[in-house]
């Protein structure tokens, strides 16, 4: 009988230390959505009536990227390319008729074509990030979207098995 007690006794008691830092761990908070995404899942086009559909959530943005790409060319072929020529005849001289007609493409016409030329690329390069920009907001409103009606969006995976490829070169031979 004395065994027995002892046996309850063993057991009862925490033996190693996994056993106290079960007991000593704290409580994980659930992760919550931020206000972002939460914001994303209320204009989210849900099938009641007064929502935007995705596709006029994708017109909308892709309206505001190609005014957007308007106004920034318009305004640069308008305002900033004429004051950047003129500026540039200025500074070089080509202004007092002190430049020959060398010298005035060497220091006028080329600087100019060189500095259009990093603007238009900087204006590509800010095009494409506003376009892209707008393809990530039409997602995240078609994966509200999905979130909120349960359907499955997920595309389909383009990619072969070992075997179709394998299969698809011995058809080739």
């Amino acid at each position: 009988m004395l065994t027995q007690t002892l046996e309850k006794t063993e057991t009862t008691a925490p033996t190693s230390t996994a056993a106290t830092a079960k007991t000593t761990a704290k409580p994980v908070k659930a992760q919550t959505d931020s206000k972002l995404r939460t914001g994303w899942r209320r204009l989210a086009p849900k099938k009641e009536a007064g929502r935007f559909s995705v596709v006029m959530w994708a017109g909308f943005f892709r309206a505001i990227v190609v005014l957007a790409d308007y106004l920034l060319a318009f305004i640069t072929a308008m305002v900033i390319i004429p004051r950047l020529g003129a500026w540039l005849h200025q500074q070089s001289g080509a202004s007092r008729g002190a430049l020959s007609a060398d010298g005035t493409i060497a220091m006028w016409l080329m600087p100019l074509l060189f500095l259009v030329a990093l603007l238009a690329a900087g204006e590509i390069v800010v095009m494409r990030g506003m376009w892209r920009w707008a393809t990530r907001m039409i997602a995240k409103i078609r994966d509200a979207r999905g979130e909120a009606t349960g359907a499955d969006i997920t595309p389909k995976s383009t990619t072969r098995t070992a075997n179709e490829s394998k299969t698809n070169r011995k058809r080739s031979k």
